[in-house]
């Protein structure tokens, strides 16, 4: 009976210290949810409690004045586009790094794995695209999004893929495959976790990025971020119309967070897995 009740004493403890843990996420979400529904006098007491009553104009209001659905077709090509770009160039990489004994591509390798350390550098990259002259375009903006997931991207590919018994590539060279419909064909439907996992981390680091629109575009091409940006400082009295803009941001991420939150448990746990 003593055994029973330490155990289950202990369990009741760590479900006690994970529900003030989540607290921490839970009060701040819950804040902003409530108050995008009060009006302006009551929203900016930044208390928890419900509306007296519920104001769901405050989020028209948003949509109207923040050109909210701009923003939107902004983040989606920002984060889409960098997405796509990161996760083919960073798998065919990593397989040619993985895969091949060259000193040469294991020093990119190592070159890759620097970015993860060095820090942005804003005003030569702002100079290579005025030079190139993709300031303020679609293409820029990809383009350096792009560039910095790609270390972490290349990092977890490469390790992935070197747990990947090469004996696959070999059966598939015999088979008449040439390198680019062995990749496609055979290694990368292998890499479905890992891919999924880097898709979900890359599109959130995307979406949420305020530095490079900021520095590299005008603001025709601001993502919902930085309507918030806005908003804060044409709406410092009014937090029930910020803390609804906040809310509009944050939706398509948790949105994505809930549907594909299999996936990524799934991911790190392949991943930890093999390796």
């Amino acid at each position: 009976m003593d055994v029973y009740w330490k155990k289950a004493s202990r369990k009741t403890f760590y479900y006690l210290v994970t529900f003030l843990f989540s607290l921490v996420y839970i009060v701040p979400m819950w804040m902003v949810v409530v108050n995008s529904l009060k009006d302006a006098k009551e929203a900016n007491l930044f208390g928890v409690s419900l509306p007296a009553s519920l104001k769901f104009d405050n989020y028209r209001t948003v949509f109207e004045s923040a050109n909210v659905g701009r923003a939107f077709a902004n983040g989606m090509i920002l984060s889409v586009g960098s997405v796509v770009l990161i996760l083919v160039l960073a798998s065919l990489a990593s397989f040619a790094i993985a895969r091949s004994r060259r000193r040469s591509l294991q020093i990119y390798y190592y070159i890759f794995i620097v970015g993860l350390i060095v820090p942005v550098a804003f005003i030569p990259t702002y100079l290579v695209l005025d030079k190139l002259y993709l300031l303020n375009t679609y293409t820029g903006l990809v383009l350096v999004s792009a560039t910095f997931g790609l270390p972490m991207s290349i990092f977890l590919y490469a390790g992935f893929i070197r747990t990947i018994p090469s004996e696959l590539d070999e059966a598939g060279i015999i088979d008449g495959c040439r390198p680019l419909a062995l990749f496609f064909r055979i290694i990368f439907p292998l890499l479905k976790p890992v891919t999924m996992t880097l898709l979900i981390f890359n599109f959130v680091g995307s979406w949420n990025d305020i530095q490079i629109p900021l520095f590299f575009a005008n603001g025709d091409k601001w993502g919902l971020p930085l309507t918030v940006y806005n908003f804060y400082g044409s709406y410092l009295q009014s937090w029930n119309l910020i803390f609804a803009d906040i809310l509009m941001t944050v939706f398509p991420l948790l949105l994505l967070y809930i549907l594909a939150q299999r996936h990524i448990i799934s991911g790190m746990t392949a991943g930890a897995v093999k390796g």
